[in-house]
């Protein structure tokens, strides 16, 4: 009957729940049933819930179940949220009359989508009835009292569900309780006679049994309302239902104070006799009138090798403390004359002329004039303490073998220095030291001459440090000096050149005589920036460059050193104001069908609108974002924005397609983080199935549990979930059966080259043929290419997203694309250049090479490093170039260009006036040039001579072309110059 009941209500509903006011039908049902709308507030509601429960509409000023009813648990409160994500919802709770009367009822809640969104139908059964015959016959049951006869014990029932405790008749005698009113207590209630220290303890024991449904033992103190201290023994038992589930505790509670007392009493008496008797405390009691020992124990005489009899024969306390020591002695006994108690710790000189050092506790005794008249004390020796706790410290900061400073002290140095020099026009330096050869050393001659190898090492660096200056052991073979005070870059240099210099001198070690030799990384502050991770990371950058070189020299790098790492100092200086400064914006790029062309989906692709370098992609700052600690803002951020803009384009009526959102690692170890998606979904009045999460395998590194509840809690809320650049991490197959993913999304790296290599080919085809037959949707990425295309057409992949269909674009170009709903592929091959100069162009065979340098940022003079480029062709009036720089497209940024054209060396300079993006990892600038009448006549001379030696002769006509393709000539080429 109860299923047909439910069956004929919801029949009911569902006809009508277009209807705006209570359907007749259901206005004259039997049960009360009120219909919501999506923010909780009342619409309308039927005869029988205004007749059970006394309410108007006029009643309701807040959410419906706010008024209706009283909360007991946040999990009630998540019902109609569930409710909203189109989840039928059934619950128990107490239901508040108008009259104020609270009652037992259950709940239900019917989601119904209607077409302007949905509608919350709430059906509500009084059982109020039910609830309290069960109460009646349970309370019967368990007021059965077996210890009424006992004086010091009170057995007690507790109701978990009602949160209600029973006790027998010695309750208030025990709790020293008179003329209670109720017949029951709540936890809460009960736990405030129970003593303060105590209270959390007792508390969290109740609750772990009642979760664990296991029973419990404890002892605690009771503090009665007359301030008399009891000890009780509680022991509770869990109370099941004939259906196995909670019902509440049963057990008793007993007085034990008198048996407490008298064990406490008896325990203290043998701690101080034991402690009297131990020969490692000293207990003293001195008359200070008269400056007579009352009292030593055994410990005092051997903590300081004189007895009672010895400091009563004229020998005085303060004759034995270290001389040194002593006015920090005097000076505590001045606290002492004041009434204070004393604790210090001081050396003394033990009769056998060993310096000892002494821990103190002195009590002082004043008269009622107060006037100081007796010391009562305890004394330890800590000598041995001492010494550990200094070796202890000492390892924690040095190194054992070499005894410098180790890495843990470096950075407290290093730390110090950047917030000392934070406001000041002081600078310091960092020099990471890398031994060449030591490897061969350590491994041919063994570890003993290796470990003396680098002792005389860091002896030789050390001659040439100052006392502002510290050398530390990073580990191995590495050495970090910190240079406190620096001068110029040369004199930097020259103390570079000097400590080189100094390790080419042999080393002999036993019968070996041994050469090493050093490669050296150099950042400087602030040049290089401000905080201790861009000075180091730029120190190993500087030293890779080192070793790249050669090794046996040194780089220095610092902001001035070349376009790409005066970006990147930028980029670090000036990210966290980014977001604050509504810098931030969204680029999207479709993702198609690879047969119908259709656009399937789109990935939300962040982007920084920085104000001096203009757009800069996610792969430039997001690794500084992720040190720094402001990923997850960012991350956040996007979430709010893509569904922002997907409510957006819904009331607009556009045609909207599930938008992929990248996500970092770190929010997959919050627990609570699914819970602040549905909330952000819930906000902007969104679907779940609008979005797609693309995470990297490296985000299973760590902590796979709760990796994997998170993953399964975003697709409870129905959100898909995409495993990104497949196949470049550490166990890609183990993952695809493990974790539920809806897409998997191929490394472009295969895709690039998958045309040029059977070895990327094979990968690809294994990938997809795999992927079908786990039934997971293969997108490829990174595809450029017709060719690209039709292999993986051929291999039955579903998705392709990349460059031969669309780049990423701003919102206001995407829009546009996502109407076509259909998107054809545009090959750059057949793609035609477009005409930007206005003057005959000189076009290269083969590119240009050529150094490029930033020299002028809105008239601030720059005079940066050389970046390598190469110029695809040239006119009087400017050139085109490739690089894989991202820079902006501004008039007031100037660059000098410097190259050599038939033996001739030439320089131009200019700025960018436009650029497009090849693929992900080169772009294409224009050039107009800034130069004079003279200039420009001279340039086209050499031009014309050029083009005619190239139209007349069968060879090249001489210049620094490059024949490699361009992109693995950017790709083996350094780009940090130094």
């Amino acid at each position: 009957m109860k299923r047909l009941f439910k069956t004929t209500i919801e029949q009911l509903i569902h006809p009508i729940a277009s209807k705006g006011a209570i359907h007749p039908e259901i206005y004259d049902h039997l049960n009360a049933i009120i219909k919501l709308d999506m923010d909780g507030n009342l619409i309308s509601y039927n005869h029988a819930f205004a007749k059970q429960y006394g309410y108007i509409e006029q009643d309701f000023t807040k959410p419906f179940l706010d008024v209706f009813i009283k909360y007991e648990t946040i999990v009630e409160k998540q019902f109609f949220e569930k409710a909203l994500l189109g989840m039928r919802q059934k619950f128990n709770a107490l239901g508040r009359c108008k009259n104020g009367k609270t009652i037992d009822i259950n709940v239900t809640l019917i989601p119904i989508k209607t077409n302007a969104g949905m509608d919350i139908y709430v059906i509500v059964k009084n059982i109020t009835e039910y609830k309290a015959q069960e109460e009646e016959l349970l309370r019967f049951k368990k007021h059965k009292d077996t210890f009424n006869a006992l004086e010091n014990i009170c057995n007690f029932h507790y109701d978990a569900i009602n949160d209600r405790h029973y006790f027998s008749k010695q309750f208030p005698v025990i709790f020293g309780i008179n003329g209670r009113k109720k017949d029951f207590l709540t936890l809460n209630q009960l736990l405030q006679y129970v003593h303060s220290d105590d209270r959390n303890r007792v508390k969290n024991t109740i609750e772990k049994a009642l979760s664990d449904r296991t029973g419990y033992q404890i002892e605690y103190r009771l503090l009665r309302r007359d301030k008399t201290v009891r000890y009780l023994y509680e022991h509770g038992e869990i109370l099941l239902d004939k259906k196995g589930n909670l019902d509440g505790l049963i057990g008793f509670i007993q007085d034990i104070t008198s048996s407490k007392i008298s064990d406490h009493v008896s325990e203290k008496e043998k701690q101080l006799n034991q402690l009297y008797s131990n020969p490692d405390v000293g207990i003293w009691s001195t008359n200070v009138q008269s400056g007579q020992c009352l009292n030593s124990s055994k410990g005092s005489e051997k903590i300081s090798g004189y007895s009672t009899e010895d400091f009563n024969n004229g020998i005085l306390w303060t004759s034995i403390i270290y001389p040194e020591d002593l006015p920090h002695y005097l000076e505590g006994q001045q606290k002492l004359e004041a009434g204070n108690i004393l604790h210090h710790q001081y050396r003394i000189i033990h009769k056998n002329g060993d310096i000892r050092w002494v821990q103190e506790y002195a009590i002082p005794t004043l008269d009622a004039d107060g006037k100081l008249i007796q010391l009562n004390g305890l004394s330890t020796d800590i000598t041995e303490q001492k010494v550990l706790n200094e070796k202890v410290k000492y390892l924690s900061d040095y190194d054992y073998l070499t005894k410098l400073p180790n890495r843990q002290k470096f950075y407290e140095k290093l730390q110090q220095l950047t917030d000392e020099y934070a406001n000041s026009n002081q600078k310091f330096a960092i020099m990471i030291f890398d031994m060449d050869r030591f490897k061969y050393v350590n491994d041919t001659l063994g570890h003993q001459i290796g470990d003396e190898l680098l002792i005389q090492i860091s002896e030789r660096l050390s001659t040439h440090l100052t006392s502002d200056d510290m050398l530390s052991r990073h580990g191995g073979d590495e050495f970090i000096v910190l240079i406190g005070k620096m001068g110029s870059i040369e004199s930097l240099k020259e103390k570079a050149d000097q400590m080189i210099e100094s390790l080419k001198e042999p080393f002999y070690i036993k019968d070996f005589q041994l050469y090493v030799t050093a490669s050296v990384g150099i950042s400087t502050y602030p040049y290089n920036g401000v905080s201790s991770i861009e000075l180091l990371r730029n120190a190993e950058l500087a030293l890779y460059n080192s070793q790249k070189s050669g090794k046996n020299n040194y780089k220095i790098i610092s902001h001035s050193s070349s376009i790409q790492s005066y970006k990147a100092f930028s980029i670090g200086r000036d990210l966290k104001k980014a977001i604050k400064n509504n810098e931030m914006t969204l680029f999207y790029q479709p993702r198609v069908d690879a047969h119908s062309n259709q656009i399937i989906s789109a990935e939300a692709l962040i982007r920084w609108n920085h104000p001096e370098w203009g757009i800069i992609s996610p792969h430039e700052f997001l690794t500084i974002a992720e040190e720094i600690g402001l990923i997850t803002e960012i991350d956040d951020w996007v979430l709010k924005e893509v569904c922002n803009q997907i409510k957006k384009w819904k009331i607009e009526q556009h045609q909207t397609v599930p938008i992929s959102i990248n996500i970092s690692a770190v929010h997959f170890t919050k627990p609570d983080w699914p819970s602040a998606v549905a909330k952000v979904i819930r906000e902007a009045g969104i679907h779940p199935d609008d979005l797609e999460f693309e995470i990297t395998e490296s985000l299973f590194l760590n902590n796979k549990k709760m990796v994997k509840n998170t993953i399964y809690s975003l697709k409870e809320l129905g959100i898909k979930i995409a495993l990104d650049d497949f196949g470049t991490g550490y166990s890609s197959l183990a993952y695809l059966t493990k974790f539920p993913f809806d897409v998997i999304k191929i490394d472009k790296s295969f895709i690039r080259n998958m045309d040029q290599g059977d070895r990327d080919l094979f990968i690809t085809k294994s990938i997809i043929y795999m992927a079908k037959g786990l039934q997971i949707k293969v997108v490829a990425e990174g595809v450029e290419t017709i060719q690209q295309l039709e292999i993986l057409q051929k291999e039955q992949c579903d998705e392709i997203q990349g460059y031969l269909f669309s780049h990423p674009v701003p919102t206001d170009e995407f829009e546009p694309i996502l109407q076509k709903k259909t998107l054809p592929p545009m090959d750059p091959k057949l793609k035609a250049k477009q005409n930007k100069r206005k003057h005959d162009r000189l076009h290269f065979p083969y590119p240009l090479a050529a150094d490029m340098r930033l020299i002028s940022i809105a008239g601030r003079s720059m005079q940066l490093g050389k970046s390598n480029v190469l110029i695809e062709d040239m006119s009087i009036g400017g050139l085109r170039y490739v690089s894989n720089l991202r820079l902006p497209v501004r008039g007031d940024v100037q660059f000098e260009f410097k190259t050599e054209i038939l033996g001739k060396p030439l320089q131009l300079n200019g700025s960018i006036v436009w650029k497009e993006e090849i693929n992900e990892g080169l772009i294409e600038y224009g050039i107009m040039f800034i130069m004079g009448e003279d200039e420009q006549t001279s340039l086209a001379s050499l031009l014309d001579t050029f083009n005619e030696l190239l139209n007349n002769s069968s060879s090249l006509p001489p210049y620094k072309l490059v024949k490699e393709d361009k992109y693995q000539y950017f790709k083996q080429l350094n780009s940090d110059q130094t």
